[in-house]
């Protein structure tokens, strides 16, 4: 069965967003925000399940706090201090751990982060466009070896390739991302 065309009803008709309450407001923001959000936490974290469980405390103390939130500052900064603060909480009780970064160092990052928050989203978006033209094959591929964080062996194993073989194609797939990714990133530039 075709579906028919329906046209869009007039302006008068057209529903008006709802004024949101404080638990829509604080999804919609977080939506934004945590992406950039987790890339910092993840530069200063390097264990990913470290990190995961550190951006799942900033998310917790977010709810939490979100009726102190000041909303004529912007959340992603807010965002981020609440996320500072547990970063240093984490570094403290990993005090020992030879990878941990100066308070100074971690303040810079920081600063970079909050400032680079609208390109991540340009990088992120024209990242998830180039995913979408990759074959399945290399979307598996990439999500093995960057989501599950598996090992080249493991991966090779588990598709039946060499480990060697493995490397060289999940070199030509960042290649063939990175080269798409530069090329939305050129024609987001030019519409601006």
């Amino acid at each position: 069965m075709r579906a028919r065309y329906r046209p869009a009803p007039p302006n008068h008709l057209r529903a008006t967003p709802l004024p949101m309450n404080s638990a829509e407001r604080l999804a919609v923001e977080w939506t934004k925000a945590q992406p950039t959000v987790a890339a910092y936490i993840s530069s200063l974290i390097t264990d990913f399940h470290q990190a995961e469980e550190v951006l799942h405390q900033v998310a917790a103390i977010l709810v939490r706090k979100f009726d102190q939130y000041d909303a004529a500052q912007p959340f992603v900064a807010w965002a981020l201090g609440v996320a500072r603060l547990e970063v240093l909480k984490h570094r403290r009780n990993q005090a020992t751990d030879r990878h941990v970064f100066s308070d100074y160092l971690v303040d810079q990052i920081e600063v970079a982060y909050e400032r680079m928050s609208d390109q991540f989203d340009e990088q992120r978006q024209a990242l998830g466009e180039c995913l979408e033209q990759t074959e399945p094959r290399d979307r598996e591929l990439l999500r093995l070896r960057y989501v599950e964080d598996l090992p080249p062996a493991i991966i090779a194993e588990r598709v039946d390739m060499t480990p060697g073989s493995l490397r060289v194609l999940l070199h030509r797939i960042r290649k063939t991302l990175r080269e798409c990714i530069e090329r939305r990133l050129r024609a987001m530039e030019r519409r601006q």
